[in-house]
């Protein structure tokens, strides 16, 4: 059996390369006419205009990495029937070959091709194709070379007949494959996907366990929400971070493909997968809620096109091609805990979670779903919380502040918010309709707030500017942005809002309307998409419930696709789960990626206290945590994944920039790297200035300043298993302390020794130890 399972899995695969280099059975050689050519870190991204056909080349060895189609497509309704068009370039033969020559402008490290009714900038690195829809209409589709990619800059089409009724776009979807096979997988579609590669990688696409990179024939028949209708429209179930992304990638392992949305789409996003085949899908449904009346339409920024020898790195110039907020903040995040921890256990209270949490050395206290009246009120909840501003009060004398959760888009007292059906999302019988968090018809579900009535527009701004006046929180937390109806049960009355900008409008609206009343507030939410993060200044690693059973793998990789926005001027929160057990995995990430967040119990659940071995170790980087929000990872020997293994981190570091100089200021390690004999070199890590260096069991270092981790003079040691840990240290410390529960004392379990620093971590003593404290002479 192991036989068979290994030949079918060998067939496979040279079954895929074939299908890359084949299109309906037959070589795909390109037309002469026009073409696209990008040239970047060994990989060549080749487009036949002509024929729509384009592929991803490794250069060193001729293999195709990705290939497919880039002009878009339509499922239309007209003229009361279903129809499939896919633009072409205006003026191709019947055979898809030019009327035409064609001339050619080198551009740097891309070509741009050109031929018969194209136009170009005097510079050649802007394309404008004209384009046919059939025999529906006209369009224009502009085409711009950057340094980190292709942009398709705006996409815009004239319709000849009555407008259609626009049920779904694609980007690479065509019907050449049906006409030519009698392999159909199924659908009710006339058309296929067809962007091929080895597999793909999306971001959290799995959630319990976490899981991102998958082979081609891993999804079967799936759709895989980009967006924020993971719940409604996707499988697997999505929801919470890191939705939305708006980009996916493709390849293999010597190269992949990203491919993203430059704007935020007016429709609901997804990776469609057809048997091994994908393509982006965007659902309008316009044939339940009608046509636009108008017959131009253009679509700006509908997609951006990046490369990479690895996933992540092309995900990183993906990213690039959107400019960092000017100037960047540099403020210091807080250190925060959630009540959620104790009030999804319906245990409503505040005095003994803000105690609690203030013992760990949290300075926010995040108040979560369950302090309002009800559901998107805006108002405590009096009967719940009676003495609310005295707890708040107590809460600032304390030294701590508050933030207070919120829902996007749910209502559940419309009488008393003064909102009607006209206000609210409603379904094809003019019926609000109502949503949850799973989409299950039994769970407890409210009405969707429709943001295109001015009514409630007006009601989030004045629940926002009540809640800011009367409660000050120094931090909003935005949830269930991902708990929209799909587009097909009922969408916003004005287009403008539709799709994915239904929640993105949302979010703007309250972020503007809050920071109009206190710049100074935080606003949080779970996006890592680039065109997620305009509005929001802290993105937390939520919901680490749907990692199920591995938070220590899933965080991680959470962990690693969170290092995509350390240079992006946003913090990131660690967050926490729902057990102290795993929390040490949480943490020791915590210390390379910034912002600690819990969202804990404060009891066991047999009511006993929390061990204080967890206690501490949340003390520890609640102190030491790194308040800077730029940064950049250091991978050393964690890897971001590929299709020989997902996304693991071992060890790896955080680099800033501080002055002109960029420096190490924290330091993750888990394996024990120490000599087999005495006589042995100290296998090495590449971490600059660190010869001499070993451990055993987990450490975390951070530096305590500007300065790197080993000119610091003051170095945070963070034990998480009994061990050792020895480090360059040029000059002996003045004295260690060691931070726990119960206050600082002397440490005395550590020796120095020509420029070498050990320090002992006994069984014993790590129970009762948060962190440890080098301190050296200036």
């Amino acid at each position: 059996m192991r036989i068979t399972r290994y030949c079918l899995l060998l067939l496979s695969f040279f079954l895929s390369r074939t299908l890359l280099s084949t299109a309906a059975g037959k070589p795909v050689r390109p037309s002469p006419g026009e073409r696209i050519v990008y040239r970047q870190n060994g990989l060549v991204f080749e487009w036949d205009l002509r024929q729509d056909d384009a592929r991803l080349i490794r250069q060193a060895t001729g293999s195709v990495v990705w290939q497919g189609s880039l002009l878009p497509s339509f499922w239309l309704l007209v003229n009361h029937h279903n129809e499939f068009v896919k633009a072409s370039l205006a003026g191709t033969g019947g055979d898809g070959t030019p009327e035409t020559g064609h001339r050619t402008s080198e551009t740097g490290n891309g070509i741009l091709e050109t031929g018969n009714g194209t136009s170009e900038t005097a510079n050649g690195t802007r394309l404008e194709l004209p384009l046919r829809i059939g025999r529906l209409g006209r369009g224009r589709l502009v085409i711009d070379r950057e340094d980190w990619g292709i942009r398709f800059s705006s996409f815009s089409i004239e319709w000849a007949v009555p407008p259609p009724a626009i049920i779904e776009m694609y980007f690479g979807a065509s019907d050449k494959i049906l006409k030519a096979s009698l392999v159909l997988p199924g659908w009710d579609r006339p058309f296929l996907p067809d962007w091929q590669s080895f597999g793909y990688c999306v971001p959290g696409a799995k959630e319990g366990p976490a899981q991102s990179y998958f082979r081609n024939w891993d999804f079967g028949l799936t759709n895989i929400a980009l967006g924020s209708f993971g719940p409604s429209m996707g499988v697997p179930y999505g929801a919470a971070y890191p939705k939305p992304l708006y980009f996916a990638g493709m390849g293999s392992d010597e190269g992949f493909i990203a491919l993203g949305a430059g704007a935020i789409p007016d429709a609901a996003m997804s990776l469609r997968v057809q048997a091994t085949r994908g393509c982006f899908q965007y659902v309008y449904d316009e044939d339940s809620w009608g046509s636009l009346s108008s017959r131009a339409r253009t679509w700006a920024e509908p997609l951006r096109i990046s490369f990479g020898t690895t996933a992540f790195e092309a995900f990183k110039n993906y990213y690039r091609s959107f400019p960092v907020r000017s100037p960047a903040p540099v403020y210091a995040p807080a250190a925060f805990f959630n009540t959620w921890g104790l009030w999804r256990e319906k245990k409503y209270t505040i005095a003994p979670i803000a105690a609690f949490a203030r013992s760990l050395g949290a300075s926010l206290l995040v108040l979560d779903d369950g302090w309002e009246s009800s559901q998107g009120s805006g108002t405590p909840f009096g009967k719940r919380f009676p003495d609310l501003n005295a707890d708040l009060a107590a809460v600032h004398d304390s030294g701590m502040t508050h933030g207070l959760w919120e829902t996007l888009g749910w209502i559940d007292d419309t009488a008393a918010a003064g909102l009607t059906a006209a206000d609210l999302i409603v379904g094809k019988d003019g019926k609000p309709v109502k949503a949850n968090w799973n989409f299950d018809p039994s769970s407890t579900s409210y009405f969707c707030l429709d943001i295109s009535s001015a009514k409630t527009r007006e009601f989030l701004r004045q629940r926002t500017l009540r809640e800011m006046h009367t409660l000050k929180p120094s931090l909003i937390k935005l949830d269930f942005g991902y708990g929209f109806p799909p587009p097909g049960m009922g969408v916003p009355r004005n287009p403008l809002y539709r799709g994915e900008r239904q929640y993105a409008e949302i979010l703007r609206l309250i972020a503007t309307t809050a920071k109009s009343a206190d710049p100074s507030v935080k606003i949080m939410y779970y996006g890592i998409s680039p065109l997620a993060i305009e509005a929001v200044d802290i993105v937390s690693l939520d919901d680490q419930g749907d990692l199920w059973y591995d938070i220590a793998g899933g965080h991680g990789e959470w962990s690693i696709w969170a290092s995509l926005l350390s240079d992006r001027g946003v913090a990131v929160a660690g967050s926490s789960g729902y057990s102290w057990e795993p929390d040490d995995e949480v943490i020791l990430n915590t210390a390379i990626i910034g912002c600690p967040g819990a969202s804990l119990p404060i009891a066991q659940p047999n009511g006993q206290p929390i061990p204080e071995k967890y206690l501490n170790r949340r003390l520890a980087i609640d102190k030491f945590f790194r308040r800077s929000i730029l940064w950049q990872p250091v991978w050393l020997n964690s890897l971001t994944g590929n299709f020989n293994g997902p996304p693991r981190l071992n060890c790896w570091g955080r680099m800033e920039k501080i002055g002109d100089d960029t420096v190490l200021t924290a330091l993750a390690l888990r394996d024990a790297v120490r000599p087999s004999r005495p006589q042995d070199p100290p296998a090495q890590l590449p971490i600059p200035g660190m010869a001499g260096a070993y451990w055993k069991g987990r450490w975390a270092l951070i530096s305590q300043d500007d300065k790197d981790i080993l000119s610091t003079p003051r170095l945070a040691l963070i034990p998480f298993d009994p061990g050792e840990i020895v480090i360059p240290c040029p000059a002996k410390p003045a004295a260690i302390t060691r931070l726990s529960m119960t206050g600082e004392t002397l440490y005395d379990r550590w020796e120095w020794n020509n420029g070498l620093l050990k320090v002992d971590m006994p069984e014993d003593i790590l129970a009762k130890t948060a962190g440890l404290l080098v301190r050296k002479n200036n």
